[in-house]
């Protein structure tokens, strides 16, 4: 007899949002699966299960080859068809103590992390953590695109209606940071990017997913950011593969990626941009005989 898979799918650019999965896991005796909207894994299961999803809480079903979505009140009831009273009881905990909204109206909302270091891990899972303050250089991940690939998004329309080309009319090099306003770390970088797009001859533009517009102004009025392109694009940060942010890709003026990875604070976004100075080959040859996936680009 086969066995039915369920997956909860939740908006998580937090850098917590590993260990939120794994506690919704815990908490349903592991019948269900938290995943982020962002993951590939989740995209695949929801353009097979109703293409032309939208970015919201969704409980997908997997029985075979047959992938079914449910959100909204129809989500909270199916299931209760594989789920007991406690379990949804500590799901609906471990949801709201983290501030991701599974039953509730979906928005944008991503908790703090903590500044000791057992919070500090990446959302994608699969780098080490970066403690140190002034680390050596952005943390390299293999999510997303690969080196040397197109960008998978030719253009992109800011705030201000304006059209960004990343590809084909594209005149300078491009850093594309992904952002939240509720995350701790881009708050830390955030306070350095009016420096650096006024002083670095990349053009830097800011994505965010989903955001409410009031949280998104405060956050530019903060941090003195009216000057730098916004993007407002959950569609873009999924075709790029970003599960936590921040996060950035140096795009060089004919669309190629240079260079990607976690950008935590200034150090990381200095170091990324210095990718457009090296080739893509030696960027590769650099972390092929690295042991860390901490990448210095003097």
């Amino acid at each position: 007899m086969r066995k039915v898979k369920h997956y909860i799918l939740f908006d998580s650019g937090c850098a917590q949002c590993a260990d939120v999965a794994a506690e919704i896991e815990k908490a349903s005796g592991n019948n269900l699966r938290g995943l982020s909207l962002y993951a590939p894994e989740a995209k695949e299961l929801l353009d097979r299960a109703r293409p032309g999803w939208k970015f919201e809480p969704t409980l997908v079903q997997v029985d075979g080859e047959t992938v079914r979505a449910y959100t909204g009140l129809a989500m909270r009831t199916h299931m209760v068809t594989f789920l007991n009273p406690l379990q949804l009881l500590k799901i609906a905990r471990v949801a709201q103590k983290a501030g991701v909204p599974l039953f509730g109206a979906f928005e944008m909302h991503e908790p703090q992390p903590s500044e000791n270091a057992a919070a500090d891990a990446h959302a994608g899972g699969d780098v080490p953590a970066l403690t140190s303050e002034l680390p050596d250089g952005f943390s390299y991940t293999k999510d997303g695109p690969e080196l040397g690939a197109f960008t998978p998004v030719a253009m992109l329309t800011t705030t201000k209606g304006k059209t960004i080309h990343l590809r084909d009319g594209a005149n300078d090099n491009t850093i594309l940071l992904f952002l939240s306003t509720g995350c701790g770390f881009c708050r830390k970088i955030a306070p350095y990017l009016k420096e650096f797009a006024a002083e670095s001859p990349e053009n830097l533009t800011l994505v965010f997913s989903v955001v409410e517009a009031d949280k998104l102004r405060a956050f530019v009025k903060e941090f003195k950011l009216g000057k730098i392109p916004l993007v407002i694009s959950p569609e873009t940060r999924s075709a790029f593969g970003v599960v936590g942010v921040p996060y950035g890709f140096a795009l060089d003026a004919t669309g190629i990626i240079r260079g990607k990875g976690i950008v935590n604070n200034n150090w990381h976004l200095d170091s990324l941009a210095n990718t457009f100075y090296v080739s893509v080959e030696t960027l590769k040859q650099a972390l092929a005989t690295r042991k860390e996936d901490k990448v210095v680009v003097s």
